[in-house]
């Protein structure tokens, strides 16, 4: 199949590209290197130089991934890495971690295996950061599956455990996993656990394309039977391996272990043929690697014929420069033209965005207004309620004197008829005998008392109805008493109006707090203030 120049021209979108990317891989996997590359070497010049940073990340991927399978891995190094620098510096992390992997691939097959775990941990690291769990599991198994190579067993089983339920929708990789754990619970010496995953395998592991895992199974059996000791089982299942290998990649395993384990049951003239075989195989498939090699050099040759055809189509090229600078003149001037229009609706944008900024300095002013008139009717109302505070109190002091002027004028009164009272022409006068009793009758009515629990209450509304509701069980005298306290006069004072003695009053208003109820802690007037 030979592509000519006219299929550099056709590629016109990045979806034409994906087409020829994809037609680039089949041919690769049908083994048609050369075709493969000059496919995809023509793709990834033409994505970058549309700047179409997907399409070039797959084509040089792939490109890699042919020198890969030529088993020039120097090469295909070389372009994992050029896909790499363009997922880091265009892509993300989906692109990052597929390179990654590809890497790690590539230093498992050269047994670089400490380089190969870095790279599969990178990988599986940005598997995890965009939150894709098949790819976690796919990168998990090859992290066991090195962690095992490296007889890192506890390793190799924190991976298997998180893999194995990531991959229920992913049988290939699946198989791998349970692969990798056969391999692991042998090197823990597990043996009958590895031996029953291993034998479960064995059905699934049928076709050509299986044939190297179903060689890896066959081999771990056999390492379960001579662990132990039973090595005649392990024989078969090692020549059965033998039968099953048909490339040379994995013969020198195969037979380097059936010469060991010749030599451990006595057979020396077969484990020598081995060893031989061993030998021979090596030899084979360095010759087949040097063939390779040398199919590499000519597909290198014919690639780089092949650019150099491309590097003469720049002169093509060169006119269409030519009307691309033309382009690029038309280009100038709109984006001129763009600018100016840009700039005077920017100075028209500016100028709406100071008369909104004016309009909410002036909101702001009008609010900050409102708050200080507001401020100014708290201090008033505040004002208001002190000056009424005060006038009740002076009320309240009027109703004191009051009530001492009251308290006093019937002591002289009383004093006045007691002294009366002694003088016995007074008592033998009927008249003046009738004129005293009177007046002591006067004196109990008291109707200026009444007077005065009128004024209080008018001062006080709603004191004396509070007081009864809530505490129905005090007499008028007590509430005459508590009335005193509410005004705030001492204890000297109320013995004054009451004509008890400072004692008697302090015992009564214990006595009254008891009878209201008033816990120990609160005194009788700060309770009263609280009604």
């Amino acid at each position: 199949m030979i592509f000519s120049m006219s299929g550099f021209a056709q590629i016109e979108t990045a979806t034409q590209a994906d087409d020829r990317i994809e037609e680039g891989i089949e041919l690769m996997f049908e083994k048609k290197h050369t075709q493969s590359l000059e496919l995809l070497v023509e793709t990834q010049a033409m994505a970058q130089k549309n700047q179409w940073y997907e399409q070039a990340f797959r084509a040089t991927l792939n490109i890699g991934s042919n020198y890969y399978l030529l088993s020039d891995y120097g090469e295909a190094l070389q372009h994992y890495l050029e896909a790499y620098e363009i997922a880091i510096e265009h892509l993300g992390s989906r692109q990052e971690m597929t390179v990654l992997n590809n890497i790690g691939i590539l230093y498992f097959q050269e047994e670089e295996r400490s380089q190969a775990k870095k790279y599969f941990f990178k990988a599986y690291e940005k598997a995890k950061q965009v939150k894709d769990e098949v790819k976690v599991g796919y990168y998990a198994v090859n992290l066991a599956l090195v962690s095992n190579k490296m007889k890192e067993v506890d390793s190799a089983q924190y991976y298997i455990d998180e893999a194995l339920p990531l991959l229920k929708e992913a049988p290939n990789v699946l198989l791998q996993g349970k692969m990798a754990q056969a391999e692991m619970l042998l090197l823990k010496e597990q043996y009958t656990k590895a031996e029953k995953i291993a034998l479960s395998l064995l059905p699934e592991l049928q076709g050509v394309s299986q044939l190297e895992n179903r060689v890896f199974i066959l081999l771990v059996l056999a390492q379960i039977n001579e662990a132990r000791n039973q090595s005649s089982k392990a024989l078969d299942y090692t020549l059965e391996a033998r039968q099953v290998q048909k490339g040379l990649e994995n013969q020198t395993e195969v037979y380097d272990y059936l010469s060991e384990l010749y030599g451990k049951t006595g057979d020396f003239e077969k484990a020598i043929a081995y060893k031989d075989s061993v030998i021979i195989a090596a030899d084979s498939l360095n010759t087949i690697r040097n063939r390779k090699l040398f199919e590499n050099e000519k597909v290198k040759f014919q690639l780089q014929n092949y650019q150099h055809e491309l590097s003469e189509s720049k002169e093509v090229l060169k006119q269409e420069r030519r009307f691309f600078y033309s382009i690029i003149g038309i280009a100038v001037l709109s984006m001129g033209f763009i600018i100016w229009m840009y700039r005077s609706n920017s100075v028209k944008h500016k100028q709406r965005k100071k008369i909104v900024e004016l309009e909410l300095a002036k909101e702001k002013s009008d609010h900050l207004l409102i708050e200080k008139q507001l401020r100014e009717k708290e201090a008033l109302a505040s004002l208001e309620q002190e000056r009424l505070k005060n006038e009740l109190e002076v009320k309240n002091r009027k109703l004191t004197a009051k009530a001492l002027y009251l308290s006093s004028k019937n002591d002289l009164i009383e004093e006045v008829v007691q002294s009366i009272s002694l003088h016995t022409e007074i008592a033998e006068n009927p008249q003046l005998k009738k004129q005293i009793t009177e007046l002591k009758k006067h004196l109990k009515k008291d109707t200026q008392w009444d007077s005065f629990f009128t004024h209080f209450e008018e001062i006080n509304q709603g004191f004396l109805d509070r007081l009864r509701s809530k505490h129905s069980k005090l007499t008028s005298s007590d509430i005459r008493f508590i009335t005193y306290l509410y005004m705030n006069l001492s204890n000297k004072e109320i013995a004054s109006l009451l004509n008890i003695t400072p004692q008697s009053c302090r015992k009564r208003k214990e006595r009254i707090s008891k009878k209201m109820g008033i816990p120990n802690n609160t005194t009788l007037h700060t309770y009263l203030s609280m009604v």
